[in-house]
């Protein structure tokens, strides 16, 4: 049973008076009459917030517009300095960006630093490639007209020094044409310029800057020393060339973000000491006082390592600002905050020793971080624009889990992060819970709570599970592998000093899961949106027998995933080679001890390589056990006569799609269908399993989830035989089962899901939706949610994320949504404001099937 005590002390700490109603009721109903924040700061910062969302790949709010400030000036220090090394170039780019940008504090911040040179500006990246710049300058909805040939000029400029020219040499035409389609997989990095990274903060929270340079600069002295010495060992000194300009690249940027830094420093006094503060939402006195703290903060960090909590906030945030917005854009907003700041939140709100503060401050300034990232404007290329609606980015951290020796690593900064986000109520950024049965009750009420609110997150992921993963396949030691972090909504990845996952080409990227099914039934031929042959040639699939078919479907998944692995690895190296991030290398132990770049990813210490499934592959299940039911078994028709009603998307088969409808679907308990489950998933995993990736001889793992490309991308995806129709949304998961066609309960899903490889799966994404009534109006609902889980997790279930939403809410948002801007809902890896949302997606939501619960 719950406790009354843990239940009492939340109440106390959220300042909520149940008066004998349960809590999530009290709450929603505050959070409508009263607004989100739990300050006045925070509920103007809200109010103010400029969301930087986008939906159909286009941004949401008018006032979104690109500027040039970055593309101008690293066009600069690239025609400046084009005779320079590679390394040396991007450090010098980087130097030349940050002595010269636009800097400014918007009110009543408390967190400083921006990448872009207004509010509401989108910056570019040349250095990508022309197809992303060009895309933004010609959309005349953010390109104000007198940019566009200014911006031209710069596209030409670096057509011979982009990501894009570097890579598509190793092309041949036929693989370039199939990858650029976007029908069997992501299109290349460097065709939309979209990556992710997981910088390793600690180091800097705990050196600063400055003794990061002495160590460069020792090492830089050593090598030195050593190529003079007698007598002259080739084999030894020759590397040490390469790794003197990697050093001296690091510290350029190095120092170069110290100057930023201090320039913020600078202009919180010269705002404090010569504006009128007086409208100020404290006060002119109290917001002098706040600015002048700030630079001070800001003329120590991250040069200095941080004291207390607001200097490791506003560290991170600058080390955050440049290693993934401004050195390059890097999606994603990685860590595992609780133990990242847990001493500096010890140090500030528990022992105040350093920079002593209230609980109450600490919540608040989490808020404010909270709403920092819902202003982050990103230029990710389109396609991924319109996969992610309703967020600016993958904004996910994580929280919790145990230690190596399975400790609770849960403290009270795990519980004021869960608080801010009940008090601010932003969608971004998202959160994972490192769920296990050990992590004390406090903490996993909260959780609870978020969820009960509709936030759709915390999502939870199995701790024990991805820890034994982490170690037995990926080779991490336990202390390694027991503080993982979501790299973006599903994946595990190392945290720590040495331990940073600097590329989206080491592990991300993916290909389409349904159509490695729909490809086998069309001889690899897309006739649905490209009119491309896209996939490999398996034959004729009206003469096939169940046994070709298993085969074929095996084909076109080795097929789309040779070409996906071909093209991270080759992005890679032209990153390696041509598009370093020297500060992104600055703050990572491993860079610094051996001398080379982000990217460079021979002997790293913790490799991580693995790709995606998306939209859901468990479409490639229901369709083949339609297929099995009906064909092979009942042989009621023939596979000629479902390419033909395949071919007519359904239309003047409605008998026969109703029937294939009723075939055996994942997610029943039925094992009829979960045992072509468990054959898929098993060849899946032994195909991504055979592709060696750079640095990790054991083979990449695979991550089967969707983003919101289940909806998207149905455009895309022709007519399958579970009975799908063209351009309608498909599976929403990696293994949840197709909208509606769960009609067995909660646990039968989890039985099925249950009898998958998961031990041979980073990570594999489960959407279930709950009532709101037993969610958040009933006092019993944490402790029949709590039995939910304890079933999850004895099934050794890797991931589970929850919508709990009314369907009549979500269709008066449909109706009216000026009234609903604080609805969010889960898609599928991360939370979205409903209202930002196509109504396909929307209907989508809508259409899942409300598992009742107790």
């Amino acid at each position: 049973m719950a406790s009354a005590a843990v239940l009492e002390e939340i109440s106390r700490d959220l300042k909520i008076d149940r008066k004998g109603q349960p809590l999530g009721k009290v709450m929603w109903e505050k959070k409508i009459k009263e607004g989100p924040g739990s300050t006045p700061r925070t509920k103007h910062l809200y109010k103010r917030c400029r969301w930087a969302h986008t939906a159909g790949g286009e941004y949401v709010r008018e006032d979104i517009k690109i500027s040039l400030e970055r593309a101008r000036l690293y066009t600069e220090g690239h025609k400046a300095n084009a005779g320079e090394l590679p390394i040396i170039i991007r450090a010098k780019c980087l130097e030349h960006y940050l002595k010269n940008c636009s800097i400014y504090i918007q009110d009543e911040e408390l967190i400083v630093g921006s990448h872009n040179e207004y509010p509401d500006k989108l910056e570019l990246f040349p250095e990508g490639g022309a197809k992303n710049m060009m895309d933004y300058l010609e959309d005349d909805t953010v390109t104000p007209p007198e940019l566009y040939d200014e911006g031209v000029k710069m596209v030409e400029y670096w057509k011979q020094w982009s990501l894009s020219s570097r890579c598509e040499r190793y092309f041949d035409p036929e693989s370039l044409e199939k990858l650029s389609t976007g029908v069997i997989g992501e299109p290349p990095v460097w065709a939309h310029f979209y990556t992710s990274a997981c910088p390793p903060y600690q180091s800097v929270l705990e050196d600063g800057l400055e003794k990061r340079i002495k160590w460069c600069e020792d090492n830089i002295k050593n090598a030195r020393d050593k190529i003079k010495t007698f007598p002259w060992r080739g084999e030894e000194n020759f590397p040490l060339f390469e790794k003197i300009d990697a050093w001296e690249a690091m510290n350029i940027s190095a120092r170069a973000v110290i100057g930023w830094a201090r320039k913020y420093s600078r202009l919180a006094r010269i705002i404090a000491e010569n504006f009128d503060l007086s409208d100020s939402v404290g006060g002119a006195g109290q917001r002098k006082k706040e600015l002048l703290e700030i630079a001070d903060i800001c003329a120590r960090v991250p040069a200095e390592p941080a004291r207390g909590l607001k200097d490791a906030m506003q560290s991170k945030w600058f080390c955050f600002v440049v290693a993934q917005n401004i050195e390059r854009y890097c999606s994603g907003y990685s860590q595992l905050e609780d133990n990242l700041l847990w001493p500096y939140y010890k140090a500030s709100v528990i022992d105040k020793t350093a920079q002593p503060m209230s609980r109450e401050e600490a919540v608040e300034l989490i808020e404010c971080e909270r709403l920092k990232v819902c202003e982050r404007t990103v230029t990710k290329g389109r396609w991924m624009r319109i996969i992610h609606p309703g967020i600016n980015d993958l904004h996910i951290l994580s929280l919790g889990g145990l230690d190596e020796n399975g400790n609770d690593m849960c403290t009270d900064l795990t519980d004021v992060i869960l608080e801010a986000a009940l008090n601010i109520h932003t969608n971004e950024p998202s959160i994972a819970f490192k769920y296990s049965p050990k992590c004390n009750e406090k903490t996993r009420r909260l959780v609870y709570e978020c969820i009960s609110q509709g936030f759709g997150f915390p999502s939870i992921k199995n701790y024990e599970k991805n820890f034994k993963h982490s170690m037995e396949y990926h080779g991490w030691p336990p202390e390694v592998a027991a503080r993982w972090a979501l790299v973006l909504c599903m994946a595990p990845g190392a945290t720590g000093r040495r331990s940073t996952q600097h590329s989206r080409n080491e592990g991300g990227s993916g290909i389409v899961g349904p159509a490695v099914g729909t490809m086998a039934l069309s001889d690899g031929f897309d006739a649905w949106f490209s009119n491309k042959q896209c996939g490999a040639h398996t034959g004729d699939a009206s003469k096939f027998t169940w046994e070709d078919l298993l085969k074929a479907v095996e084909e076109q998944i080795k097929h789309n995933s040779q070409l996906m692995f071909m093209n991270k690895e080759i992005t890679s190296y032209a990153e390696n080679k041509w598009l370093e991030s020297p500060f992104l290398a600055m703050m990572d132990d491993w860079n610094v001890e051996e001398g080379v770049g982000a990217f460079h990813r021979y002997n790293k210490p913790y490799t991580n390589t693995w790709a995606d499934y998306y939209p859901g592959p468990v479409g490639v299940v229901d369709d083949l056990a339609a297929i099995k039911y009906w064909v092979f078994d009942k042989k009621k028709y023939t596979m000629a006569q479902l390419l033909e009603a395949l071919k007519a998307n359904w239309q003047g088969y409605e008998e026969m799609r109703q029937e294939f409808l009723s075939a055996p679907k994942f997610g029943n308990d039925d094992d009829y269908v979960d045992k072509i489950a468990n054959w898929f998933f098993n060849v899946s995993c032994d195909v991504w399993a055979a592709h060696k990736m750079v640095g990790w001889e054991k083979g990449a793992t695979i991550v089967p989830q969707s983003v919101s490309a289940f909806v998207t991308l149905g455009s895309m995806i022709g007519a399958e035989p579970f009975g799908r129709r063209h351009g309608e949304p498909t599976h929403d998961g990696g293994c949840s089962p197709y909208m509606g066609l769960d009609k067995k309960g909660p646990t039968a899903v989890l039985k099925s899901v249950s009898k998958l490889p998961n031990e041979r799966i980073k990570g594999i994404q489960l959407n279930q939706r709950l009532p709101v009534g037993l969610m958040r109006e009933s006092e019993k609902g944490f402790d029949v949610w709590s039995a939910y889980m304890k079933t999850w997790h004895d099934l050794n279930c890797d991931h589970v994320q929850f919508n709990v939403v009314r369907t009549e809410d979500m269709r008066s948002a449909q109706k009216e949504p000026e009234k609903w801007e604080h609805l969010i809902v889960r898609i599928a890896g991360y939370s979205a404001r409903f209202i930002s949302l196509s109504k396909m997606a929307q209907d989508a939501v809508i259409a899942r099937t409300e598992q009742e619960l107790g």
